[in-house]
């Protein structure tokens, strides 16, 4: 099992590296930088690959899921509505067709401690339990369950902005 959750933690990272470099691209050769890294997904993930880069944002789908990053990026329409999403900037979605998972990157101005005590406060709502949590002043994450789903949050503190990292996943 850890072996499969790292090798997914592994390939969502690729993704978000390729994406990353992508987004950077804008430029004539624009056509030839989708080309190439749909070839280099397809590679790693030994499945096929569709890479479109717009102005703002770069869209990776694959047939394990897809992956939006850059400006003006929207939740998901089939996000879980039992999921509380801290109000900001998000910067990143993935969807995941494994265990029908979602992770989303949110940027934010608020105070790491404010946006820890809403996912507290609001989680619990929804009738999600907490399993644990963590503080490290700077940074800090909740664990939390419900059903046979569980949510990761961790919040950490970067050129003075906030950035949430929200996973959802069946068990």
């Amino acid at each position: 099992m850890k072996k499969f959750m790292l090798k997914k933690i592994f390939f969502s990272s690729f993704l978000l590296v390729i994406a990353l470099a992508l987004a950077a691209c804008q430029s004539p050769g624009q056509k030839v930088s989708e080309k190439m890294a749909e070839k280099a997904i397809e590679k790693a993930s030994g499945g096929k690959a569709n890479v479109d880069i717009s102005k703002d944002q770069v869209n990776i789908n694959t047939g394990e899921g897809s992956m939006k990053l850059g400006e003006d990026i929207k939740l998901p329409s089939d996000f879980p509505k039992d999921v509380y999403v801290y109000e900001g900037t998000i910067k990143a979605a993935i969807k995941s067709n494994d265990k029908n998972g979602y992770t989303i990157s949110i940027e934010t101005d608020k105070a790491v401690s404010d946006i820890k005590a809403a996912y507290e406060e609001k989680l619990p709502v929804d009738g999600w339990k907490i399993t644990g949590t963590m503080d490290f002043g700077t940074s800090a994450s909740l664990a939390a369950e419900k059903d046979n789903r569980t949510v990761s949050v961790i919040i950490g503190l970067s050129d003075e902005k906030a950035s949430i990292v929200l996973t959802v996943a069946e068990k």
